[in-house]
């Protein structure tokens, strides 16, 4: 059975950027090339019940070729969950032993080994290393002590870390599986890395970090490699996004507004003066660009603030596509095409109307809205609202919400 970077190798597929669009196909989203659905080099269908997940791959693949595609792009990701993986021969297993021999803080945790036994004094990165390798060893005791608590398991006399590994592991989804794999293999990174990463228990600066001071990644590769991480965890994020979606659309309306989700009772009409108004399309479109600045959220447009349904009808659009299509026209012109990854559009019918889901992941860059006839600015949320910031308040906002992944 093929390991994740031994698939990645060999991966092709033929792809005419040009002729690459994206459809529906039994109720999910599909990718086709000249009216003919794209496959895997398995043959399995480019599809997914999540949008956002359809756009990435397809924005993926229409920057490379299957030649040139990264080893962690989310087409082999994708590719590989569909073609390879399997929960009950997961290829993963296969490595587990040597695996969790040769990795360093598996060694740390069931020998008593300190930080500075992984390197020598006379190395030129000694300070930096000792420091994130000693911040990573309390952050792995604290995972192990908080999974101890959660997880049931069995008395033995061998030390219970690895069994701990083994266990969160395999509570994972098979696509935060296939991302922990991803990463181990091309990456050399071993399990505890990987793991903690995908159960967010550490960052991705301090995974990178790791990488460095463990000699697997050079200082000169730092933004390469957390460009390469950050795409798998925004591929994961948008996943898991979907499959989190078990909070109705209803149960986010009875809620009520809060900070990470706004109601709209329209897209554009203005209600009071009986016509179209760019006003009230900003206000939807700070709302957006707001979550993708802080910590995402969900935008509700058909719904009163109230909570009471308006529906998409009042905005007198043609019909579902027609709003889609225009809503997805702002986001793009006056966000940027870039952020469309970030987020996802549902349509769900309530009280006989419609209302527009609008689900934003928090985003790795300033988003900043330029909407023509008015001011550029950047909005962030506080407590229920979106706020607009000075040139002074962004300045310092960036540097602290994005300083490590300014320069992707």
């Amino acid at each position: 059975m093929k390991t994740f970077l031994e698939y990645s190798s060999s991966f092709e597929i033929k792809i005419d950027a040009d002729l690459l669009d994206f459809g529906t196909k039994d109720s999910e989203y599909c990718i086709f090339q000249n009216s003919t659905l794209l496959l895997t080099p398995a043959g399995n269908m480019f599809s997914h019940p999540s949008e956002g997940v359809v756009r990435l791959l397809i924005t993926d693949l229409q920057l490379f070729n299957s030649s040139s595609l990264p080893v962690l792009s989310t087409p082999i990701l994708y590719s590989f969950r569909k073609d390879i993986f399997k929960a009950d021969d997961d290829p993963f297993l296969h490595l587990w032993k040597n695996l969790l021999i040769s990795d360093p803080f598996v060694l740390i945790k069931t020998t008593g080994n300190q930080a500075n036994q992984l390197f020598s004094p006379d190395d030129p990165l000694f300070s930096f290393s000792f420091i994130t390798l000693t911040v990573l060893i309390e952050l792995v005791n604290d995972f192990a002590s908080k999974a101890m608590s959660e997880i049931i398991m069995e008395e033995s006399d061998l030390h219970p870390f690895p069994e701990i590994l083994k266990l969160s592991y395999n509570r994972l989804s098979p696509d935060q599986k296939v991302a922990v794999q991803a990463l181990s293999n091309v990456h050399q990174s071993g399990i505890v890395l990987p793991l903690l990463l995908i159960l967010d228990e550490i960052g991705t600066d301090e995974y990178v970090k790791g990488l460095i001071s463990l000699k697997l990644r050079t200082k000169e590769q730092y933004a390469e490699t957390l460009a390469e991480v950050v795409g798998v965890r925004t591929y994961l994020d948008l996943i898991m996004q979907k499959q989190a979606q078990g909070k109705t659309t209803l149960a986010l309306i009875k809620e009520g507004e809060g900070d990470a989700t706004e109601f709209k009772s329209t897209l554009r009409w203005d209600i009071r003066a009986g016509k179209t108004n760019p006003a009230i399309e900003r206000s939807c479109l700070k709302t957006i660009a707001a979550f993708l600045n802080s910590k995402g959220g969900s935008l509700l447009i058909g719904v009163r603030d109230d909570g009471s349904i308006e529906g998409l009808e009042t905005d007198k659009f043609a019909n579902e596509d027609k709003f889609l299509l225009h809503l997805w026209t702002l986001i793009r012109t006056c966000l940027g095409r870039d952020f469309s990854t970030y987020i996802h559009t549902r349509l769900e019918k309530i009280d006989e109307k419609t209302v527009c889901v609008v689900d934003c992941l928090p985003s790795n860059r300033p988003a900043f809205l330029h909407q023509p006839g008015f001011d550029e600015e950047m909005y962030i949320r506080i407590g229920p609202s979106s706020n607009a910031l000075n040139i002074s308040e962004a300045l310092k906002y960036i540097e602290d919400r994005f300083s490590n992944l300014i320069n992707l």
